[in-house]
């Protein structure tokens, strides 16, 4: 397996699938999507179950809230691909997002790859096109599977920003490459994680 996609879900029914078709739209083969609900309260679960009987797709079902951390973490240790890449329940993916990160880390024997992205609105319209390297973002990140486990993955503790921590600790003692291509799409809305924690 080649790669492994984590999506971690909390009361993201209204976009659930279109995060889950993009990453099933892919211009690539060899791959799994981890999803892991952390204990919704809204229709997510009843969603995600339309597509057990997917083979790319496993699902995980938290049995309380425990946070973004520790189920990206609960995910990564359920990966079998060679490298992880988070995406938001409520984002979603350009269809080659996983072939272009996957061919610039393989030739380049990279650590981590990230790919810059775009921020959109409810009509899918391009608000800005951002730089990972600029203004990092959680998700959009290839890493290797590895180095995350030697790392010990996202620290479970922090219910906000593990992403920052996660960041600082592997550009300690690795090297996080950037591919100046926009293949993320981040959806910039109010209940958004990852914008309430930019701001």
């Amino acid at each position: 397996m080649k790669i492994s996609v984590i999506v971690t879900n909390y009361n993201y029914e209204k976009w659930l699938r279109r995060c889950i078709r993009s990453l099933l739209n892919q211009n690539f083969n060899d791959y799994e999507i981890i999803i892991i609900d952390d204990c919704s309260t809204d229709n997510s679960r009843n969603i995600l179950l339309e597509y057990q009987d997917v083979d790319k797709i496993k699902l995980v079902f938290n049995k309380s809230n425990v946070g973004v951390g520790c189920s990206s973490t609960i995910g990564a240790k359920k990966a079998t691909g060679k490298y992880i890449v988070r995406v938001d329940a409520d984002d979603y993916v350009h269809n080659d997002f996983l072939k272009c990160l996957y061919l610039w880390a393989s030739f380049n024997n990279s650590h981590a790859v990230a790919c810059d992205y775009q921020e959109v609105n409810f009509n899918e319209d391009v608000l800005d096109t951002i730089s990972q390297k600029k203004n990092p973002l959680a998700c959009g990140i290839l890493y290797r599977t590895d180095l995350l486990e030697y790392l010990g993955y996202w620290n479970e503790k922090l219910r906000i920003n593990e992403d920052v921590d996660m960041i600082k600790r592997f550009k300690k003692e690795f090297k996080l490459e950037y591919l100046n291509i926009p293949l993320y799409r981040y959806f910039k809305h109010e209940e958004s994680m990852t914008h309430r924690g930019r701001d």
